[in-house]
């Protein structure tokens, strides 16, 4: 054999194992297409054209045909390394690596859109702002004033006096009954706590600057006295004539305050 015929033999042989190659790169490509479908899909309009862009470099650097040179060589020298470069430089041409960044799109809910118009509504905007809401404590409760006064939410003030020394403590005598002291004792609900007390004294003094029929009003120098009439049980009616009497319902709170002090609460 001449060395003209080697040289030929040789370049038939790599023409052959390129050919080989980009045909089980498709092949390879093909299953893969099949098992899974990557996220940009190749068409097949797509791989034809690769194929045919393949085949045209090999012809112009060769001057051969690619559908001759398989018809004329053998098939046994595959460098099988070579091979496995060339199959995974061609899928990498066409799939994106899983590794690569993309963005997240969400799903969009049926209906909805990612700007939505608020619904137009004829109610009346709630009075006061949130802070203010907010801010406002609930009745029964007490803010510290200094030097022994406290102010109750209704405006309320306690402060010192009595028998008691405080006006709190003359006011939680009517917490629970006195079954032998003389006379009426009135006991107010709310199981002797005394926010519960509170509570119902500030309620009855917010209906009483309310006013109406309900609110009978009285002046006693720079006192006034308010007994007002709930409209149901607030306590009831201890003592010892209370307890004769079968300890009585009582509806009504009388509050006699000095200016805006407190000097005494009860029910009856």
């Amino acid at each position: 054999m001449s060395l003209s015929e080697k040289k030929q033999r040789g370049f038939q042989s790599r023409a052959i194992r390129v050919v080989l190659i980009i045909v089980f790169a498709l092949v390879i490509y093909s299953v893969r297409q099949n098992q899974q479908t990557p996220p940009d899909s190749i068409s097949k309009e797509s791989v034809q054209a690769h194929k045919q862009r393949i085949n045209q470099d090999f012809e112009k650097k060769t001057g051969l045909k690619a559908s001759s040179v398989l018809k004329q060589g053998p098939t046994q020298e595959i460098d099988q390394s070579f091979d496995k470069t060339s199959d995974s430089q061609l899928i990498k041409e066409h799939v994106p690596s899983s590794n690569a960044t993309s963005k997240t799109i969400e799903p969009e809910m049926p209906g909805l859109s990612s700007k939505q118009t608020p619904a137009k509504s004829s109610r009346p905007p709630p009075a006061g702002n949130e802070k203010e809401l907010k801010s406002k404590p609930e009745l029964g409760q007490l803010r510290d004033l200094g030097n022994k006064v406290w102010e109750s939410a209704a405006g309320l003030k306690y402060g010192p006096g009595s028998q008691e020394k405080h006006r709190l403590l003359h006011v939680m005598k009517h917490a629970e009954d006195q079954p032998d002291r003389p006379g009426k004792h009135g006991v107010f609900a709310g199981a002797g706590v005394r926010k519960n007390v509170l509570a119902l004294i500030d309620e009855a003094y917010l209906k009483a600057l309310a006013g109406g029929k309900n609110v009978d009003i009285k002046r006693e120098g720079t006192r006034v006295v308010y007994t007002v009439d709930m409209r149901r049980p607030v306590g009831y009616v201890g003592g010892r004539v209370g307890n004769q009497q079968g300890k009585p319902k009582a509806y009504k709170i009388r509050i006699v305050l000095d200016g805006p002090n407190l000097i005494t609460a009860f029910p009856l």
